[in-house]
């Protein structure tokens, strides 16, 4: 076969070279498919590579008008993709902060009579004595016994902040402000009241079994 196509064009170099070599428009050539001519096989070779010329010249005529739009388009993308990798390095931040946030906890003021069993036991931590070692091994820091915590320090209750809270008998908004989970200040209760409005028209007749929002849209403290 390549025998065959040296012969083939060496006739139409032959022909080329003798002045009757064929040319056709732009026009003629346009009739033709690819299919078409791609099926010539070793037949027509002249046509076939003035196919494939035009077919080349079109393309670049087309690169041409092209390549101006196509070159703020790339800058343009690369604008995109250093914004995009910005925003995800923030995006990753921002998660290992949450995280962060998650596993310190909520920090508890140590009242005089307080030990790790009973702190646990508060129903706005684990309402669970058996829990204490959650704590402890939270603060193994700046506890080295367990069994000996002073009133006045502070510790982490690895626990998150609450979004809401349901009412139990004896709370009122300034006891329930001050927890850790809450906001850890009973000065705070103002807020409370605030967002529960809809169903707390006096502020100090709140019910078991309410439950409260806890709005997040102020500062707050983290101790009891």
């Amino acid at each position: 076969m390549k025998r065959t196509m040296v012969l083939a064009l060496l006739i139409c170099l032959g022909l080329a070279s003798t002045g009757l070599a064929k040319t056709w428009t732009a026009e003629e050539l346009s009739e033709y498919s690819q299919a078409e001519i791609e099926a010539m096989g070793n037949d027509d070779i002249q046509l076939q590579i003035a196919y494939w010329e035009w077919r080349k010249a079109e393309a670049d005529a087309r690169i041409a008008v092209l390549e101006p739009q196509v070159i703020p388009l790339r800058e343009t993308l690369a604008g995109l993709e250093a914004q995009i990798s910005q925003l995800r390095s923030e995006i990753n931040a921002l998660r290992a902060e949450i995280e962060r946030l998650r596993s310190a906890g909520v920090m508890h003021l140590i009242k005089e009579g307080e030990c790790l069993w009973l702190i646990a036991s508060y129903h706005v931590n684990y309402n669970d004595g058996s829990k204490w070692p959650l704590i402890y091994e939270r603060n193994r820091d700046t506890i080295s016994d367990p069994n000996l915590i002073y009133a006045g320090h502070y510790l982490w209750v690895p626990l998150p902040m609450l979004n809401t809270y349901t009412v139990i008998e004896g709370d009122f908004l300034g006891k329930i402000a001050g927890y850790s989970r809450v906001y850890g200040d009973r000065g705070m209760w103002p807020q409370l009241y605030e967002g529960n409005r809809d169903m707390i028209r006096d502020p100090n007749l709140i019910y078991p079994g309410q439950i409260l929002d806890i709005p997040r849209s102020g500062s707050f403290g983290g101790s009891r």
